[in-house]
């Protein structure tokens, strides 16, 4: 096991293996700890939109993804239990590609390039030292062991939430949701990805690699309190059909695939990024739209880009941690506020039946409007 490098990432998923890659390409000793074992199936939309290609692109990563033959989304269909439906021309080629093959293919990248990843481990600590970090952490039950580390970036996710490794209470308020997915055979080749919004919740259906949907459920806790992934996801598509019948027909022919399915909690929407606690946050840890709004892996991955070459021109002398912290915190609020702010607003209308209907409506008659709401929940990305 390790006991020293130059940089530390706390979280093997898409924002901590892109940061591991990156830092690895640089020529940096880099060590990847998650306390997960991969592949792994993950609730996610499993979308990249065009913003998340970008990055990918910019990463030196889009071909290594290409080569998993993702699925091809050109149009979104949003329906209502009203019976209201608009369909709107995606701003883009966007992607489908599963979690479980993405977070894959990112790892082995990174591993190529020379970072270590350590699965399995839970992380305690993280401790800022004279020289660095001292991160404290287990790969089996009661060990502790050490790495000390010139920096750590904070890729957990929800476990990151306060700067530490554990969930705080307040993201458990009544307005967390539920993320639940699976994996469904595809009856059909339509580049579609279709959203099914109804009180408490929404639902959506995208195609990914391998002939397979993704079908993926968000809802209040407080709707459904057991975590079961492959039961809960039935009875939350049972009772949708019941509100909107042609999420019935675009599941005729479909059938879950064992094995796919899982579950996240809490999915709590952030109001504005969190750039840094006591040390660097990127994806989840830093942000979290509306995952309708499509940008989620978007964001993961830009909280990395942005991170980058901050990180290797401190380790290499040319800003102090200050002038990283300040400059890093700019660009995640002007790249991110907008959207996060415009997702937090649409979701609230959405998760209304008689103002989502009627926002569909709208959006017939003026379709250019609807576009343009679309765009404002994108990362302003220059």
């Amino acid at each position: 096991m390790p006991t020293d490098a130059d940089a530390v990432v706390i979280g093997a998923g898409l924002a901590g293996s892109a940061m591991a890659y990156a830092m690895a390409k640089k020529g940096w000793d880099v060590v990847l700890l998650d306390k997960l074992t991969f592949p792994k199936h993950k609730a996610c939309g499993e979308f990249l939109s065009p913003e998340a290609q970008t990055t990918l692109r910019a990463l030196g990563l889009d071909s290594a993804i290409r080569s998993l033959h993702p699925a091809d989304m050109t149009k979104v269909r949003i329906h209502t239990e009203h019976g209201s439906t608009l369909e709107i021309p995606l701003p883009g080629l966007a992607l489908g590609m599963s979690r479980f093959a993405l977070d894959n293919q990112l790892q082995a990248s990174a591993r190529a390039e020379g970072a270590a990843l350590l699965e399995g481990c839970s992380v305690y600590a993280a401790e800022p030292i004279e020289d660095g970090y001292r991160v404290e952490y287990g790969c089996q039950p009661s060990e502790k062991l050490t790495i000390r580390s010139r920096i750590v970036i904070g890729a957990g996710g929800r476990r990151m939430s306060g700067g530490g490794f554990r969930q705080s209470a307040s993201a458990t308020h009544d307005r967390a949701y539920v993320g639940i997915k699976s994996h469904y055979t595809r009856s059909d080749h339509s580049p579609i990805v279709d959203l099914y919004f109804f009180r408490g919740g929404y639902i959506g259906i995208a195609p990914v690699e391998g002939e397979r949907l993704n079908v993926a459920a968000i809802v209040l806790r407080s709707a459904y309190p057991k975590l079961h992934a492959a039961a809960t996801i039935e009875r939350i598509l049972e009772k949708a059909i019941r509100r909107i019948p042609a999420l019935e027909a675009r599941l005729a022919g479909t059938a879950p695939i064992p094995g796919t399915q899982a579950a996240a909690f809490p999915v709590a929407i952030s109001g504005a990024p969190r750039a840094w606690s006591h040390m660097p946050l990127i994806g989840d840890a830093a942000a979290v739209i509306p995952p309708f709004c499509g940008d989620g892996m978007a964001m993961a991955l830009r909280s990395a880009e942005l991170c980058a070459p901050l990180a290797d021109a401190y380790l290499r002398g040319d800003i102090r941690m200050a002038e990283w912290r300040d400059s890093y915190t700019r660009q995640l609020h002007e790249q991110f506020s907008s959207a996060l702010q415009w997702g937090r607003r649409l979701e609230r209308v959405m998760s209304r039946p008689g103002l989502s209907s009627l926002l569909l409506r709208i959006g017939s008659f003026a379709p250019g409007m609807a576009e343009r709401i679309v765009r404002a929940t994108r990362l302003q990305i220059d």
